[in-house]
């Protein structure tokens, strides 16, 4: 009997090289095809929903086929995040009343980095600070994660051509709510255009060498302002228009344009060869951490600002690019994350779907990384805690931290929060005069401890004596029940073990191994980036 993972008629995501993967449906298992030699056979074909055509999946991995996740259905099902959910998906439970962890008491003061507090499911506290990726991502999904209402609005503008004038003002609700130019998709309006914050749109459409004779704009921007009034929440607004007759004018070169597309283009392309080969260098071990991080910035910066000189060179393709490989260099602790949703994000507001597919994917794993930076930030907060011996508090936010990604965090790789949660238990409780019997809180203690050990061992890092606190901490115990067993005082004891704590708290904080070094400084600041991404198409 063969045993494979899927079953007929299970939803899957399907390989399909440089088409990216698409969604299909197992319509047999253990196929095989008449041509193929004796004992071939592939263990699944299926059908492709966008269009039915058939295709067989050579291996049953998850390289070439893998579950579909809801995620995945929602991508397909609707135009981003904070659209309706066509297809149904949306499971999280539904509620007027917001996450109270939310607030914007900072004023215009904006932390880009706040989701490092591990607060709002790892979103930032102020909804007038989500970026695009926070708004549009099905990955983030800060609003709903929030439980955040949604208003939505739609206006249909009707038909233009180039040389049109538009003067639209929106209506009260939106014109009085205001704040749309937090995220609006700005690249999807034709040039002429001006969208403002009040929701109004007006202009005279050009030519757009970008585009067809005909296409269709779905402009998409976002007011949090209301985010605090349950009945409003945060606003999706959509403007929607058709252009026709978007012909090329006489006094346009158009073949000088579609030449200084392709240098362009073949410059972009040979930005991300020299990034992949850099990175793969890396894998085989060519390169070490240092090197690597300096070549791919480099990299990364020239693709920057090829970018900023032709923001809609293939319609987002190289933004998400640009994000993307932002994403390798954060792995090897470049504090570049802030990067990774920046670029990604804005890949989400052209509106292409291949683009829109490739950036989701990588999303999904900056969402993670999210969750990861939160667990390394917070443990290092409960490390500055227990320096002030706030044993208590320390123990709380240990514990919170080993949740965001069972027990790992931002190069925190040895179960070191696990670690840090049990030390801090040992001393508060010896502390509190055996508030618990010595059962409780050593079973406690013993499994946090057991989950490092098992983990540095696991790691291969380590020699025979494995993770040198750990060890300290497993002698300590052992040392405490002998001195419980002598009805001795366990004074000297405690104050042994707070100063030894004191010694690898700083040992953390300092970035000293095993611990992960401390976090590089930004290359670049989050305002100057922000202030970098295109705007308004120009004339």
């Amino acid at each position: 009997m063969n045993n494979f993972r899927f079953e007929v008629g299970k939803l899957v995501m399907c390989n399909l090289g440089e088409q990216g993967w698409k969604l299909g449906r197992i319509i047999a298992t253990n196929y095989r095809e008449d041509h193929w030699g004796q004992g071939e056979f592939a263990p699944y074909q299926v059908a492709l929903e966008e269009n039915y055509s058939l295709i067989y999946v050579p291996l049953d991995d998850d390289r070439y086929c893998r579950e579909a996740l809801k995620e995945d259905l929602r991508i397909i099902g609707r135009k981003d995040a904070l659209a309706e959910d066509v297809v149904g998906m949306d499971d999280e439970q539904k509620s007027v009343i917001f996450n109270d962890q939310l607030n914007c008491q900072s004023g215009d003061l904006v932390d880009y980095h706040n989701h490092r507090n591990g607060r709002c499911q790892c979103c930032n506290d102020c909804p007038k600070s989500w970026t695009y990726a926070e708004l549009y991502s099905e990955h983030y999904r800060c609003a709903t994660r929030n439980n955040l209402n949604v208003s939505r609005y739609e206006i249909n503008l009707g038909s233009f051509r180039p040389g049109d004038s538009v003067d639209f003002t929106a209506d009260d609700v939106i014109a009085k709510a205001g704040g749309f130019l937090q995220a609006p998709t700005l690249v999807r309006l034709p040039p002429g255009l001006t969208f403002r914050d009040n929701g109004s749109l007006n202009g005279t459409i050009s030519y757009d060498p970008h585009r067809e004779e005909q296409y269709d704009v779905n402009f998409v921007a976002v007011s949090t302002n209301k985010w605090q009034e349950t009945d409003i929440g945060i606003i999706r607004y959509e403007i929607t228009l058709k252009i026709e007759q978007n012909i090329c004018p006489p006094e346009f070169d158009f073949e000088a344009f579609e030449k200084v597309q392709q240098n362009a283009r073949k410059r972009a392309k040979a930005l991300v060869n020299s990034l992949s080969q850099t990175w793969m260098s890396w894998e085989h071990g060519q390169l070490d951490n240092r090197e690597t991080c300096k070549q791919m910035c480099e990299d990364l910066a020239q693709l920057r600002q090829l970018l900023e000189h032709h923001p809609r060179l293939d319609n987002g393709k190289w933004w998400g690019n640009l994000g993307g490989y932002h994403m390798n260099v954060h792995k090897l602790l470049e504090n570049a994350l802030f990067e990774c949703e920046l670029y990604l994000g804005y890949a989400l507001t052209f509106g292409d779907d291949e683009v829109r597919f490739y950036a989701e994917q990588n999303l999904q794993g900056c969402y993670n990384k999210r969750l990861l930076e939160a667990a390394r930030f917070m443990w290092t907060d409960g490390i500055e805690a227990m320096l002030r011996e706030e044993w208590s508090y320390a123990i709380e936010i240990f514990r919170l931290a080993a949740e965001k990604k069972s027990g790992w965090g931002w190069a925190v790789n040895y179960g070191d929060i696990w670690l840090s949660e049990a030390v801090a238990t040992i001393i508060m409780t010896v502390q509190d005069n055996h508030s618990h019997s010595d059962s409780e809180w050593l079973v406690k203690v013993g499994e946090l401890i057991l989950k490092c050990v098992e983990r540095s061992e696991q790691s291969g890092v380590f020699d025979s004596d494995g993770h040198p606190w750990a060890n300290e901490i497993l002698i300590a115990l052992d040392n405490y029940q002998q001195i419980k067993s002598d009805n001795n005082s366990l004074d000297k004891w405690l104050t042994a073990l707070k100063g030894r704590t004191v010694y690898w708290c700083s040992q953390v904080l300092a970035g000293m191994a095993p611990f992960p070094p401390r976090a590089r400084k930004r290359l670049n600041s989050v305002e100057e980036l922000i202030t970098r991404i295109p705007g308004h198409i120009a004339t």
